[in-house]
């Protein structure tokens, strides 16, 4: 119920089915669960320019901005059950970057093998990369139609 509503809407009224659905629209990229520690792991995963050198900081906190209420009512909800909870945040760059000492802090938290970590984030980085490759090649597309007579 805290997130806020966009001014177009203020002094209407809002349903319980509206605040649901913006509820799950706003769900995590992915969650971890372990069991044996009840621990609650959300995972989230932000692509951004990788041009400035605190990209991975500034794409940190916006994600932890996005989910600050849900993750607070979420914690409130887990510590009756004795749950823990808490956010990983893997930063891919446009340009394919990943930075190895989040990434690997990542892996470590949700208990991935280290022998594991190299191999994923290669395939990470090349899915990265696959991307940008699709946004250049339809940006250039559209561009040379827009030239055609």
């Amino acid at each position: 119920m805290k997130i806020p509503w966009k001014e177009v809407h203020e002094g209407l009224s809002v349903s319980d089915d509206q605040y649901q659905e913006r509820f799950w629209r706003r769900r995590q990229d992915g969650i971890g669960l372990d069991t044996v520690n009840r621990e609650f792991l959300a995972i989230e995963f932000k692509r951004t320019q990788d041009a400035r050198s605190n990209h991975v900081e500034k794409a940190t906190a916006v994600a932890q901005a996005q989910y600050r209420s849900l993750l607070a009512g979420l914690r409130a909800v887990g510590q009756v059950k004795g749950w823990q909870t808490q956010q990983i945040v893997f930063v891919g760059g446009a340009c394919g970057s990943v930075h190895v000492e989040s990434f690997n802090k990542n892996m470590k938290t949700l208990g991935v093998l280290e022998s594991k970590w190299d191999p994923i984030r290669q395939k990470l980085v090349r899915r990265l990369l696959e991307e940008q490759d699709k946004v250049l090649r339809s940006y250039f597309e559209l561009k040379l139609e827009s030239l055609e007579p």
